[in-house]
């Protein structure tokens, strides 16, 4: 029985919140900023901010949004980091090398990492860079998986058996970073978002069942549960 329920926040504009108390929530990369939006309105919950070693390191824009959300965990995915003295206090940090991340998404998948294999031919629209792409991943031992906000997902559904996930913000269609930088002018997301497609219409339907989202995109995409409560 689902007992409780918990937020899974990216940064897709014009997104809705849900209009009720969760336990947790957990945020992919800038979209930290979201969750002090939602906290202004329910204060009692639990905050992890998913972001890459990379990413929060090299992307300004990322690091200053997650350290004024003030989490009480930060999930670094593939690296390590030293924590901001502002949140030596109180945040816990965690850090995974990027094979470990890798086995971790494996679990959630049919044919678990076959199908992460499979999943990485898609960053490329080619045959000659697919095969490129994949065995220099293999040979740096540095195979993404999932974009952050999916492994959000997973994260979530992980550490809350029996809870309700709600997601906002997480479209995987795709296009550009969703907060405005000079970075956000070149970098896209079309390349990870077919990665995260692939996947997500090949997770393991006991997880399945327990998404809910608000994203009209993410329900046409993976075709999962649309949230039909309040939002905001």
């Amino acid at each position: 029985m689902l007992i409780n329920n918990i937020l899974v926040l990216g940064s897709k504009p014009e997104s809705k919140l849900p209009d009720l108390q969760v336990d947790k929530i957990y945020t992919a990369n800038g979209a930290a900023e979201r969750s002090i939006h939602f906290r202004k309105k329910y204060l009692k919950n639990e905050l992890t901010c998913i972001v890459g070693a990379r990413e929060f390191v090299r992307n300004e824009l990322v690091s200053e949004r997650i350290i004024a959300a003030k989490p009480d965990r930060i999930f670094i995915r593939a690296g390590k980091i030293t924590l901001p003295s502002s949140l030596e206090q109180n945040t816990k940090l965690m850090c995974l090398r990027n094979l470990d991340q890798w086995n971790f998404q494996s679990k959630f998948f049919q044919k678990k990492k076959f199908s992460l294999l499979l999943a990485e031919l898609q960053y490329q629209d080619k045959f000659y860079n697919k095969i490129f792409h994949l065995l220099r991943s293999i040979k740096n031992k540095s195979i993404q998986g999932v974009s952050t906000g999916f492994y959000a997902i997973l994260l979530a559904l992980e550490e809350n058996p029996n809870s309700n996930i709600i997601i906002s913000g997480i479209g995987m269609k795709g296009g550009k970073q969703f907060y405005k930088s000079n970075r956000s002018n070149y970098f896209v997301y079309d390349s990870r978002a077919r990665v995260d497609r692939f996947l997500i219409n090949r997770l393991l339907k006991k997880y399945k069942y327990r998404l809910f989202t608000l994203d009209k995109d993410l329900i046409q995409v993976a075709n999962i549960n649309k949230w039909n409560g309040n939002s905001f």
